[in-house]
């Protein structure tokens, strides 16, 4: 847990609750001058040529993987994350995000040419450039302090760009970390930081930043959103989301129960895009939730300092979290729902054992309202249409999953998943994958993460224009006449009806050329009056 008060965040391990190290307070005139700063780096960095910028990056990158173990334990003691967890899915990403766009970043921003109808435009020719934005606000949450940064920042920097990092106050010392160990392999100003809480992230979005990317809830999404609105200042926002787990008569229910437990209780079910909804058709929703009941109950949780690798589950970040997902479990079972296995642990720590939960409907706040707990609530539907109803039944919409043998029916089921990202047998894993883009819709945000649109949105396009004509005036230019009138006329008459009436086409046609002869012996009796 992490408290902002008096200048400074102070908090304690949900391991054990011991007290965490102070972390200061950016303040308004710090968030200032680190943007200026960041301005600076950013016009001189941003004229090194991509292929160069894209080493540099991918250098610094080495040199934090060389630093994990240092990443792994601020990660551990901070939010409580399993040892394991730490290098497998906080920092298992990362060297594949540094090496994807610094292998391809050349070609995805290589300028496009535009080509120019010769007739109505002859000798001129043009190309779309993607020019960087100036400086990147990145505000990250909590619950993946390490992957989620890097999955951002190393596009944004190998674009041109500079960036201000904005951590949640929960993970201020995990960022800290990362951000030293960054800065050591990058030009000086290029990367900055900025501490607090969300009074910190208002006094950023109030400097003078170029694009803002935001991920973490909805309501502070929307905040965001009406900020950068009022700057004109363009803005990506991935947020909650409420994802359902569709499990069809079909399926290979050991897969299914399996690959579920791992999307609904990793990083103790604190991941945008966990499953928190399961619905199962009736068929095989009795053996469905015993093999899930049973993958949840083999499932450790605990402490793994002394043990690395002899846990699964992990406490929640913050007492806040804690309560909530403790809070909708009593909740729903008040409702008449069953909690079939998990719940809550006594002693030190915010350890919660992974709950599976049956008999359950849609009024619940259990399957409307974002948990971030490892608690999967299992739906009984009577068949397909029905499932695909109640997963749509949603304000959220950014991943969803079909579990089936048949994978055409699969594809044809997810393709009706009203989600940014749907998958067919698995879950989640996507997000991991640099080269695979992520988004959602709805409350679940906007923009794009990963893959070739993520650096494409890094950057703005420029149209650059050349005409190599040298007449002394172009074929539409002032002043007008009769000629002119005809010629566009004529124009917009022959296109019309080209594929309608093709002899009518030719006639107008004949009377376009004359038109544009006219224009032209008018232009050159007025370049040559002689």
């Amino acid at each position: 847990m992490s408290i902002v008060a008096d200048g400074w965040i102070s908090g304690i391990s949900p391991l054990d609750g011991r007290n965490l190290e102070k972390v200061r307070v950016s303040s308004p005139v710090e968030v200032a001058a680190a943007v200026e700063k960041a301005t600076q780096a950013q016009e001189k960095w941003a004229k090194q040529p991509i292929r160069e910028r894209a080493q540099i990056v991918e250098k610094a990158g080495c040199h934090l993987m060389s630093h994990a173990d240092e990443i792994a334990a601020i990660l551990h003691l901070e939010l409580g994350k399993p040892l394991t967890d730490t290098y497998a899915v906080d920092l298992g990403s990362a060297p594949e995000v540094f090496h994807y766009y610094a292998r391809h970043a050349a070609n995805f921003l290589r300028s496009e040419t535009v080509h120019f109808n010769p007739v109505k435009f002859p000798r001129k020719h043009g190309k779309i450039e993607r020019l960087p934005h100036g400086v990147v606000s990145l505000i990250t949450p909590w619950n993946y302090p390490v992957s989620i940064p890097l999955h951002n920042l190393v596009p944004a920097l190998i674009a041109g760009n500079s960036v201000i990092l904005k951590p949640s106050e929960y993970a201020a010392r995990t960022t800290s970390v990362l951000y030293r160990l960054l800065s050591e392999g990058l030009p000086e100003g290029l990367l900055g930081l900025v501490q607090g809480d969300g009074a910190t992230g208002e006094a950023l979005l109030r400097a003078d930043v170029n694009y803002v990317v935001f991920v973490g809830g909805a309501l502070a999404g929307k905040a965001v959103a009406r900020l950068a609105a009022e700057k004109l200042i363009p803005v990506s926002l991935e947020l909650g989301g409420k994802d359902a787990a569709i499990v069809l008569e079909d399926a290979d229910l050991d897969r299914a129960a399996n690959g579920i437990a791992w999307a609904g209780f990793v990083n103790a079910g604190q991941s945008c895009a966990g499953v928190e909804r399961v619905y199962v058709v009736e068929a095989v929703a009795e053996a469905f939730k015993q093999k899930l009941v049973q993958v949840a109950q083999s499932l450790k949780v605990g402490d793994d300092t002394a043990a690395p690798g002899s846990v699964d589950i992990g406490p929640l970040s913050n007492p806040r979290q804690f309560a909530l997902a403790r809070d909708q479990v009593n909740q729903a079972v008040q409702a008449g729902a069953i909690l079939d296995c998990g719940g809550e642990m006594r002693g030190e720590g915010l350890f919660y054992r992974p709950a599976v939960l049956s008999n359950v409907n849609s009024t619940m706040s259990l399957m409307q309202e974002e948990t971030f707990g490892p608690v999967v609530p299992v739906q009984v539907v009577p068949d397909e249409a029905s499932a695909i109803q109640e997963a749509n039944r949603t304000c959220y919409g950014l991943t969803g999953s079909v579990w089936t043998r048949d994978l055409a029916r699969g594809e044809r089921v997810a393709g009706q998943l009203q989600v940014g990202v749907a998958t067919v047998n698995n879950h989640m894993f996507s997000g991991a994958a640099p080269q695979a883009p992520w988004m959602g819709q709805a409350n679940s945000g906007y923009g794009v993460q990963n893959s070739k649109l993520a650096l494409l949105a890094m950057t703005r396009p420029r149209l650059l224009v050349v005409d190599a004509h040298r007449t002394p005036r172009e074929l539409w230019w002032l002043p007008n006449d009769r000629a002119m009138h005809d010629l566009g006329r004529g124009m917009l008459l022959t296109q019309g009806a080209f594929k309608a009436a093709p002899l009518k086409w030719l006639g107008l046609y004949l009377k376009l050329l004359r038109g544009v002869a006219f224009r032209l012996a008018w232009q050159r009796r007025r370049n040559h009056p002689s």
